[in-house]
């Protein structure tokens, strides 16, 4: 029997060219597989005739080659000796088609002039390197030639396949009913898991159905049609089924699945996953085909509006969270804050987020009346203008600001519970990340709420046994500076988010290692402040005359007598 719906799938053509990546088996009875059309190597072109019918831009006619064929490769359970544990199974195309309506919001959302789902040419790295046994890979191209493919072919990410088992082995398939989710209750910060097989059929023995967890990071649509996770997914991966877990359910649900397992903006590693919505796929298949699914879609989908979720979705965490984090726009550039008094109107962000500096002669080391706005999403919508209380020059050595609102409401803010004991800053603790990283406000369809990554805290760096420096082990991305670092158990900020880390020799970005300001070394001067309302009180928190600190987050100390070279 099968372990469970996640499968391999194969292209061989007529010179036994063979191309694999991740597939989902959701019906049993009919042996209907979906899987990525990145699988076959070309375009099929959706983005053309924006006048087609918005369920689908047809069936690619010449894909009915019979030099052409397909199969998947599914896992028996061990106790069945009389077949190996992996079995292929012939398949029949039954449809090619491009979902218009998802690719229009991914061109809205990540426009392709600063977005790419390929591995650019010079981050590659060969995937025959992960495997010993060269034989293993020398008839399989799609570990060698996908980037090169994905580059140059973008649009098939925005493309499926429908795919029929007519093996007489599919007897062997497991019956076992998969439950489904509509991409209009999912929510950013939900739990998911993606079950794929990283390098498609190169080595499932060790790689197949692999699991990685994280959470839905971003949504993009009014539908959440697409959206972004921080489980991290490997060549191979496209496909592969993506699933959460809802309240008083013993299975899985699965919500979605795979368009690519890399994400650049910019040409940097956002450390995302790209997924669609597992109904908007099938909702989009051509009509010749839809019956197919459309009484399965009618079982299976659920008509409830809001799901019960789980405690492992921290849904009532971020949703309190996200409504503290604010989006900070100053000059050209953009940044997250936290709102820690909402009475006052007082927020805590980064000072490079209020003084941005693109070279040294561009630095407003005199603006002292320095203004910048800032919006809030919840309760609603907003932007407000906003005062620099400090520094007045970004030259600090710790990398904070403190900004103040003006022409605010109280009610209209919601300010975050700070953590107060250094005792609760310590490596190990799991942690959200929330900050406007990637999407500036311009951005149609994902700039209302912030993006949100989770980890772990990977060390504290202390100094006088104070907690200094906080590094995790999250993604972050531009403009996530200045974003909450917040305890998954209690909703705590715990500290700032300041920046990722670069390899001066290589470029090289880290992009899940960021430094955190602690938020015990922030607070103690902002009650000074506010007793005071003096701004003199404030200039402690540049800590500019502290060497120790100064070394510490230059990253110029010497521990064995070398230099950093990050």
């Amino acid at each position: 029997m099968l372990s469970n719906f996640g499968l391999i799938v194969r292209r061989i053509d007529s010179n036994q060219n063979i191309r694999s990546c991740s597939g989902i088996l959701i019906d049993y009875d009919r042996g209907l597989v979906i899987t990525s059309a990145s699988l076959l190597g070309h375009s099929y072109g959706v983005h053309g005739d924006r006048n087609q019918n918005r369920r689908g831009s047809g069936i690619d006619q010449q894909l009915h080659d019979d030099d052409v064929t397909f199969e998947v490769i599914v896992k028996l359970e061990w106790e069945n000796r009389k077949f190996p544990p992996f079995v292929s199974l012939k398949c029949r195309l039954r449809s090619r088609w491009g979902c218009r309506e998802v690719a229009e919001i991914l061109e809205d959302s990540m426009p392709s002039r600063r977005w790419s789902f390929a591995i650019p040419p010079d981050k590659r790295w060969d995937d025959r390197d992960c495997i010993e046994d060269s034989a293993s890979t020398t008839s399989n191209l799609l570990a060698d030639n996908q980037n090169d493919r994905l580059q140059n072919n973008s649009n098939t990410i925005t493309e499926f396949l429908l795919l029929q088992i007519v093996d007489n082995n599919k007897k062997l398939l497991k019956k076992e009913s998969v439950e489904m989710g509509t991409s209009q209750l999912l929510r950013r910060g939900d739990a998911v898991e993606v079950i794929s097989t990283p390098f498609g059929d190169n080595y499932p023995l060790i790689f197949f159905n692999s699991l990685t967890k994280g959470v839905i990071s971003s949504t993009c649509g009014h539908r959440n049609q697409i959206f972004m996770t921080d489980a991290r997914c490997l060549t191979g991966s496209e496909g592969g089924a993506v699933v959460s877990t809802t309240a008083g359910k013993t299975k899985a649900t699965l919500i979605g699945m795979v368009m690519a397992p890399f994400c650049f903006k910019d040409t940097e590693w956002t450390g995302f996953t790209l997924v669609v919505a597992i109904d908007r796929i099938l909702k989009s298949l051509p009509l010749p085909h839809y019956d197919l699914v459309q009484d399965f879609m009618t079982l299976k989908l659920h008509n409830s509006t809001q799901p019960k979720l789980t405690s492992g979705s921290h849904i009532s965490i971020t949703h309190q969270v996200s409504s503290a984090v604010v989006y900070i726009q100053s000059s050209s550039s953009w940044g997250s804050g936290v709102v820690i008094d909402n009475h006052k109107g007082l927020i805590i962000t980064c000072s490079h987020v209020v003084h941005p500096c693109f070279s040294d002669s561009q630095c407003d080391h005199d603006d002292t009346n320095r203004k910048v706005r800032v919006m809030t999403v919840k309760p609603r919508q907003r932007w407000y203008n906003a005062i620099v209380l400090h520094p007045k020059q970004h030259c600090q050595v710790l990398d904070v600001a403190v900004i103040k609102l003006l022409n605010f409401l109280p009610d209209e803010l919601s300010a975050v519970t700070l953590c107060r004991t250094d005792s609760t800053i310590i490596a190990g603790r799991d942690i959200l990340i929330i900050g406007y990283g990637m999407f500036p406000s311009y951005t149609n369809n994902s700039a209302t709420e912030p993006t949100i990554t989770r980890g772990n805290i990977a060390t504290v760096c202390r100094i006088d046994n104070k907690p200094m420096l906080i590094q995790t082990s999250a993604a972050i991305q531009c403009g996530t500076s200045g974003g909450a670092l917040i305890c998954k158990n209690t909703g705590q900020l715990l500290g700032i988010i300041v920046s990722k880390v670069k390899n001066v020799n290589s470029g090289g970005i880290y992009t899940y290692i960021s430094f955190c300001v602690p938020v015990t070394r922030i607070y103690p001067e902002i009650e000074k402040y506010n007793r005071s309302e003096d701004t003199e009180d404030l200039k402690m928190l540049s800590y500019q005359n502290n060497s120790a600190v100064g070394q510490l987050w230059l990253m110029k100390a010497l521990t064995v007598g070398y230099a950093s070279k990050l």
